[in-house]
């Protein structure tokens, strides 16, 4: 966080299959500040990826790329087993899809983001964290990773040198460790929009998260993720910048 009184806005986009998808992230854009941008793993190609940036450079938001597991039929969110010569080639040609494209409309990505499962199991797992640590220094070396606070990923990029920037999700809900609650259980969405403001505002003014065994756990994130697969999203965002004003917090993409 810049300071005390600023804090990230961000969304995972370019994940739509339909125009009703693709204008709730078109409304979303009008309210963040940084994306993360599906680019062929989960979801995805050139066409959206370009779509999806165009709208980003019109609202003054900041782009990168969000690779996943080659999973598109569990939108990246399954548990997804795949040797780690065919992990590497993927998320090359998901990194490199990316950059292209934005070098092509005359845009300097700023972050990565990996998305689904794969960000889940960078939480826990070294081997994975060092696979991915390696291929950002060998195909987007000069991008920050947003990653969560208190995971494997998150220690060793600091050890690295790469910028980090840490995440926390307004939408999603937490175990004690810092670890997110896994999808498939009944308990790991906030689906009101008051229960996810008052996660935001928790996050951005006192620096903790409420966990599933009722306490409280001491978070610092730079950016909040709110996702763009809920019909309310837009209106999400525009109550939690709403209630973040009010507590002297504006929200303004990270530093660079």
């Amino acid at each position: 966080m810049k300071n005390n009184k600023t804090i990230d806005l961000n969304a995972d986009l370019g994940e739509y299959s339909n125009e009703d998808e693709l204008n709730n992230e078109i409304s979303l854009i009008h309210h963040i500040t940084s994306a993360n941008i599906a680019c062929g793993g989960h979801a995805g190609d050139q066409v959206s990826i370009r779509n999806i940036i165009n709208h980003c450079i019109n609202h003054d938001v900041l782009v990168g790329p969000h690779p996943s597991y080659p999973d598109r039929k569990g939108f990246g969110r399954s548990d997804f087993t795949v040797n780690d010569d065919a992990l590497k080639r993927s998320i090359i040609e998901q990194i490199e899809c990316f950059m292209e494209t934005a070098a092509e409309l005359d845009i300097v990505p700023t972050h990565i983001k990996f998305h689904g499962q794969l960000y889940n199991d960078c939480f826990s797992d070294e081997n994975l964290s060092n696979l991915c640590l390696s291929l950002m220094d060998s195909t987007c070396p000069n991008l920050a990773l947003v990653c969560q606070p208190y995971s494997v990923i998150s220690k060793l990029a600091h050890k690295t040198g790469i910028k980090v920037i840490h995440e926390a999700f307004i939408d999603r809900k937490y175990k004690s460790s810092g670890s997110l609650i896994p999808r498939e259980s009944e308990d790991s969405m906030i689906s009101s929009i008051e229960e996810r403001v008052r996660q935001a505002v928790t996050i951005a003014s006192e620096k903790r998260v409420l966990t599933k065994d009722s306490n409280y756990l001491e978070i610092e994130a730079a950016t909040l993720c709110i996702h763009s697969d809920h019909d309310d999203s837009a209106s999400t965002a525009i109550a939690v910048k709403k209630k973040l004003l009010e507590n002297h917090i504006h929200v303004s993409s990270y530093e660079i």
